[in-house]
């Protein structure tokens, strides 16, 4: 089963290389764009690769003064640019990355994955940022004794100038990808720098993945869909990767389509329940706002494609321009590094309807009413599958179920330190070398479809939870059931996989304690550890748990006699409801506005009715998804920064309501005055600085010819030029923002002030180079941005902005804008550059600009900033750094070089 053609085009040999040949040859081009939410809107942060290559190497170099290459460093960050180079610089000094999921709070169970993968591990290092040291934890430190932790955020650039150069070989160690599964025992899949690129490729070829292409990913960086889907796949193909967080999208799940919809995003994927939550939770009025007509590869992987999932998802989103060619089933797993099987782009999805009696016998017959599964195509080049018994192991016919089997220069090195395993799963199998994925398919006319798993594994949203943990989870946190009498198992329902158990309880347990209590009981230990709550309880009678010969648990057997009733049970629980035994009691009375308040949000949340105070919020079927919808709530309607791991600490309805009035109370009880908009009649044209400014224009009076603080940008335009309507655009914005007519001086009680001038005229400057070679032309230009960069502003006469328009040849210009700090940062940058082409196409369509209108200037910011601080904020902060240091201060010494000079230069 391999067809695939090789597209033409030269690969990379790795991610190091690489990454430094596009710093090289296209340092200015977007590499990673991080998103997060501003408000109602969106706010980015921008990273080109020039800028991506320095970070990496700064931290490299420290990594390599640390660690010796092959050592295992942690990855504990969420999705920005922070893990980006974590990450590529571990691969520049030879450190084997460990991606890991950031613990919810620093209980004990939270960590306990965190403790198992380093212990496994043997992990050296853990590098992190500054603000999530709090999520390891004092005594998560004491157990990972000499274990270093590095915050990216805190490592100056200047480090990268001493990076030793590093090129991996294709057998190196780039990563352990520890598959999302048993806290107790680990397996860390080796993924080598040959398997990241000859993945890549086979991603790149099965997507047809081309230089047009923009990535939008909120897929978790710490599991190998995310990883290498959403962030390297972008990279090995040189595009942008825009980035935003797994709790960025499910807080509001919009936004994953918002982004898409702004960036004009092309290849964009998910898990099977985020197209569901689209479904779920877009509102019809926010249809109007997305165009998702770019959209052309919409990935579903990670864990069962459901077609009528996908086919809600095609009819809801089809008024935004969502085409229905753009579903893209695939199949893949992490110890294939990732990418497995997937279709033909733009086909859309396929799927077939088979007899359910002949699956039921292992054979897949096509017809008109059945079971429709989804087609999950076919592998790329150098891969194969094919389907074996899993029993005999030797391969079956087309159209007969058996255990998936895949070949190809993907298969990773095998499990980290687990030579039986490694043995067991990835497999010499005559003369050649095969993964068994324990996954149960067949082929049907070329295409693969996943019908189960031969192993017990319980896959929810793509994560791998193991029976076994919640089986001793269970026997730890539930004293009352028999030890070893539990089994734990997938369940399904229209919603997806759930987690069911089967416990055995004594008849004297029975007549002790109600099934209710039991049920919550189960449900709460369950869900503390694993973020789940149980969708099915069966309490069995003693003796009644299947069992093999020699005692061994059948989990498969269990679901089975759940599902067809024949199982001694006397009590069932489904969904939040007991459907045999058992009896509903009344709901606790809540005690006042806030409790109320609380139950609503979780009756909304969770789709119950009747919560009352001792309601434990993930014994009524909360999980990690729903608690980030409560925790949105809760901290929008009362203005708290309130956290998921408030509402893991305090599950239960009366303690979550206790702390949130404990949040309320200790809110800061200094006022901080509301921004006001001046009326026209009060706006004045001669303003204090803010604060900022204040250093600014500090620092340009020491050394007023330094460009250190120019703000730049240059634009390399293809096509005819209108420079009228160019020309005209830019006036537009001067005469809209403020800021850009504005100038600086002293005033005659010797304070620095800014006077916006009523009108501005800019002059752009023209550099013709078209008379030179081609050569020459690229040389000349990039001399000539370095001149303009450099060339000093006068803050006392301004203007401050400078544009300048290199003629490179008749239809191909560069333009360069340059600010300086003063009035304008990165941001402000972007929302002129927004404005410019919003400007120019209109001019140069003959239509009227239309700009919304601003709701304040940044005059008021001053003046708000200023009566704050003026109103005792200002005292506050100063007395507590007070308190924090002290009032004596021993001078520094530094050891200098040379003697120091009679007087200042002001250089560094």
């Amino acid at each position: 089963m391999n067809t695939r053609l090789i597209p033409s085009r030269d690969y990379p040999d790795n991610f190091v290389t690489h990454l430094q040949a596009l710093a090289r040859d296209c340092p200015t081009d977007t590499a990673l764009i991080v998103v997060n939410a501003d408000g109602d809107g969106l706010v980015d942060r921008q990273f080109d690769y020039a800028t991506l290559d320095l970070q990496v190497k700064a931290l490299a170099a420290i990594l390599q003064d640390r660690f010796a290459p092959g050592e295992r460093a942690l990855l504990l960050m969420d999705n920005d640019e922070h893990y980006v180079t974590g990450f590529f610089a571990c691969l520049y000094a030879g450190v084997i990355a460990v991606p890991v999921f950031p613990p919810e709070s620093i209980r004990e169970q939270h960590l306990a994955r965190l403790l198992a993968i380093a212990t496994d591990a043997k992990a050296q290092g853990i590098i992190t940022i500054s603000r999530n040291l709090s999520l390891i934890g004092d005594a998560a430190i004491a157990q990972l004794a000499g274990v270093e932790i590095l915050t990216v955020d805190t490592v100056a650039q200047n480090n990268a100038t001493r990076w030793r150069a590093h090129i991996p070989e294709n057998d190196d160690i780039a990563f352990l990808q520890y598959t999302s599964g048993s806290t107790s025992t680990p397996k860390g899949v080796m993924v080598s720098h040959h398997n990241l690129m000859v993945n890549a490729r086979a991603f790149e070829e099965g997507m047809s993945i081309s230089a047009d292409d923009i990535f939008v990913s909120w897929l978790p960086l710490y599991h190998d869909m995310g990883l290498i889907g959403g962030l390297l796949q972008p990279i090995h193909r040189g595009i942008p990767a825009i980035l935003m967080t797994p709790k960025f999208f499910i807080e509001r799940p919009v936004r994953w389509l918002e982004v898409i919809s702004h960036y004009r995003a092309t290849v964009s994927g998910a898990p099977n329940f985020a197209f569901q939550l689209c479904v779920e939770r877009v509102r019809s009025s926010q249809l109007q706002e997305l165009d998702l007509s770019t959209w052309r590869v919409a990935f579903s992987g990670a864990e069962p494609v459901r077609g009528e999932t996908m086919c809600a998802f095609i009819e809801r989103f089809k008024p935004a321009g969502f085409p229905a060619s753009t579903i893209y089933p695939c199949y893949g797993l992490a110890e294939a590094t990732l990418f497995v099987t997937g279709g033909v782009r733009g086909e859309g999805m396929k799927t077939c309807e088979f007899s359910a009696e002949l699956l039921a016998q292992g054979k897949a017959e096509v017809v008109t009413q059945g079971i429709p599964v989804v087609a999950c195509g076919f592998p790329a080049s150098s891969h194969t599958v094919k389907i074996v018994d899993p029993e005999k192991l030797t391969p079956v016919a087309d159209g007969t179920v058996g255990e998936i089997w895949t070949d190809g220069p993907s298969l990773a090195h095998g499990y980290w330190q687990r030579p039986q395993e490694t043995a067991a799963t990835f497999l010499q199998h005559e003369g050649e070398r095969w993964l068994r994925t324990g996954d149960l398919g067949f082929i049907h006319a070329r295409q693969l479809y996943i019908m189960g798993r031969l192993k017990d594994l319980i896959i929810i949203r793509g994560q791998n939870i193991y029976p076994q943990d919640i089986e001793l989870i269970i026997e730890e946190e539930v004293e009352v059931v028999r030890k070893g009498r539990i089994a734990a198992f997938a369940v399904e329902n229209e919603d997806g996989e759930g987690i069911g158990v089967a416990v055995e309880v004594s008849r004297s347990t029975q007549k002790l304690i109600a099934a209710e209590i039991l049920v919550e009981a189960l449900s709460e230990a369950v869900s503390a550890s694993c973020h789940e709550p149980l969708s099915v309880v069966v309490l069995l009678n003693p003796g009644a748990l299947p069992k093999t010969s020699s005692g061994k648990l059948q989990r498969s057997a269990c679901r089975q006699g759940w599902r067809e009733r024949t199982l001694d049970a006397y009590a069932i629980y489904e969904y939040g409801h007991f459907v045999r035994g058992g009896s509903q009691q009344p709901s606790q009375s809540l005690m006042d506005e806030t409790e109320c308040a609380v139950a609503a949000i979780w009756e909304a949340v969770l789709n119950r009715t009747g919560v009352g105070r001792e309601a434990h919020f993930f014994a009524m079927g909360g999980n990690s998804l729903k608690a980030v919808q409560v925790v949105a709530r809760i901290s929008d309607q009362w203005h708290i920064p309130f956290t998921p791991r408030n509402l893991f600490q305090h599950p239960r309805l009366h303690q979550c309501a206790a702390e949130i009035r404990y949040l309320i109370s200790t809110k800061p009880t200094y006022s901080i005055p509301e921004n006001r908009i001046l009326p026209s009649k009060d706006q004045i044209d001669v303003l204090p600085l803010s604060y900022g400014q204040q250093r600014l224009w500090f620092l340009w009076q020491l050394d007023p010819v330094s460009s250190a603080y120019h703000i730049q940008y240059a634009l390399r335009l293809s096509g005819a030029l209108d420079e009228q309507a160019l020309y005209a655009s830019f006036q537009n914005l001067i005469d809209r923002h403020e800021s850009l007519r504005t100038i600086f001086r002293i005033s005659a009680t010797g304070s620095a002030e800014q006077i916006i001038q009523p009108v501005l005229s800019l002059m752009i400057a023209n550099i013709d180079l078209q008379d030179l070679s081609a050569s020459q032309r690229e040389k000349e230009a990039a001399e000539a941005i370095k001149r303009i960069v450099a060339s000093p502003f006068d803050l006392t006469q301004g203007p401050l902005l400078r544009v300048a328009l290199i003629r490179m040849a008749e239809q191909d210009n560069i333009m360069v804008i340059v600010m300086h700090h003063i009035v304008s940062d990165g941001a402000s940058m972007q929302i002129l550059l927004n404005e410019l082409a919003m400007c120019y196409q209109a001019h140069a369509q003959g239509k009227a600009v239309c700009f919304n209108n601003l709701p304040i200037r940044y005059g008021d910011y001053t003046l708000w900033q200023r009566n704050w601080l003026e109103a005792g904020e200002k005292e506050r902060q100063l007395a507590y750094w007070r308190k924090q240091l002290g009032d004596d201060h021993a001078a520094l010494q530094f050891p200098v070089d040379h003697p120091r000079s009679s007087s200042g230069s002001y250089r560094a």
